[in-house]
């Protein structure tokens, strides 16, 4: 262990060390200058929504539905558990 560590030298360090530094900088500067321009955060209103991307910039696509699909999806879902709800109690009953 103590014969891995002596080969390793020391004097480089410091650079090593300034070299990620700057490298992380880097990175960080580069994200930053993306974000700030804009560049593919969200979807263009003209493309269709891909999977790919930010998960959640799909959310406001939720409340695009139409009002009378809405309540037909709802009253469909509703009749489900009504039935479901009717299965439920007449096996209990037997």
């Amino acid at each position: 262990m103590f014969t891995s560590l002596q080969s390793v030298p020391l004097g480089l360090l410091p650079f090593v060390v300034m070299l990620l530094v700057l490298l992380a900088v880097g990175v960080a500067a580069v994200r930053w200058w993306s974000i700030r321009r804009g560049g593919e955060s969200e979807p263009a209103a003209d493309r269709p929504e891909e999977s790919r991307g930010y998960p959640l910039a799909s959310w406001r696509y939720v409340y695009d539905l139409d009002k009378s699909d809405a309540k037909r999806e709802v009253a469909s879902v509703n009749e489900q558990a009504e039935t479901l709800a009717d299965a439920d109690r007449k096996r209990r009953r037997k």
